[in-house]
């Protein structure tokens, strides 16, 4: 029980000393930050337009995405064709990642699809860009809202010791 004791005072002295050095990284968000800084944005993307299409974040913002909705249509005169969304975001100076979507078909008309997805992704910079599997779409069309909020860039310290 005593050996318990000592680690756990470890851990929390751990976690002071941590907190002390680097207070401008740890921030929580609260419901109403978030409604304060709420953010949606609207594209269109279709088959005749396979680039990635820019969403603005504001200056020394960073976007927090909670939500992607996908509607639209793809047709192909091959067997099937799976339409896919992607969005491409980086995070400071770190590696680009691609977040893939990909909507389930309507019951009622296979060449509808829909699909309103909860996920969690950091950007300082985003695109959005059409993509497909299966045969090449005659036709292809989507609405991507994301919705999500705003936070401020954390500042970053060089050296802990010496913030400048």
């Amino acid at each position: 029980m005593k050996i318990n004791r000592i680690a756990l005072s470890g851990i929390l002295a751990l976690c002071a000393t941590l907190a002390t050095f680097l207070p401008s990284n740890v921030q929580a968000q609260t419901n109403t930050d978030i409604a304060k800084n709420a953010f949606e944005v609207s594209v269109t993307i279709n088959v005749n337009n396979f680039v990635f299409t820019p969403i603005t974040i504001p200056a020394g913002k960073r976007l927090v995405v909670q939500n992607v909705n996908l509607s639209g249509d793809a047709q192909t005169a091959g067997a099937y064709v799976v339409p896919i969304v992607i969005l491409y975001s980086t995070l400071g100076s770190g590696p680009s990642i691609l977040h893939y979507f990909a909507p389930n078909p309507s019951v009622t008309d296979p060449s509808q699809f829909y699909e309103d997805k909860q996920t969690t992704i950091y950007a300082d910079t985003l695109k959005v860009a059409p993509a497909f599997a299966g045969f090449y779409p005659t036709s292809m069309s989507f609405d991507v809202t994301i919705t999500g909020y705003l936070v401020d860039v954390p500042k970053t310290v060089s050296n802990p010791g010496n913030p400048t």
